[in-house]
């Protein structure tokens, strides 16, 4: 996105220092010079009208991109939302276990200790 309005700028800005140089540089009459003014305007007019048009697409883009992003993100939410119940419903069986064997470990830890004192 930088890219391509560093690039339309460069365009912009070049095109008007390159009219200035050759205005400058180049000998002409009157009449050529506004000539030659008269078609540098209309070469920046044409520049700025596409930059307003590339401009409005990226805008569109984006937002489209941003409203695609965010039904993503609702989905992914979703789908973990379900992945961590389906887990917390596979272990609720063992967790009874699990919490008898730590009571067990914990019991012999105090045992142990009171056989070192």
């Amino acid at each position: 996105m930088a890219n391509k309005n560093s690039l339309l700028f460069g365009l912009v800005v070049g095109g008007v220092i390159g009219s200035i140089a050759t205005l400058l540089s180049t000998p002409s009459s009157g009449k050529e010079l506004r000539g030659q003014l008269n078609l540098n305007r209309k070469q920046l007019e044409d520049l700025l009208h596409q930059l307003k048009n590339e401009s409005k697409a990226l805008k569109e883009q984006v937002l489209k991109t941003v409203k695609d992003g965010s039904v993503v993100v609702k989905e992914v939410s979703s789908d973990f939302k379900k992945t961590v119940e389906q887990f917390q419903q596979e272990i609720e069986p063992h967790k009874n276990d699990l919490m008898k064997e730590i009571e067990e470990i914990d019991l012999r830890i105090k045992q142990l200790e009171q056989t070192l004192k």
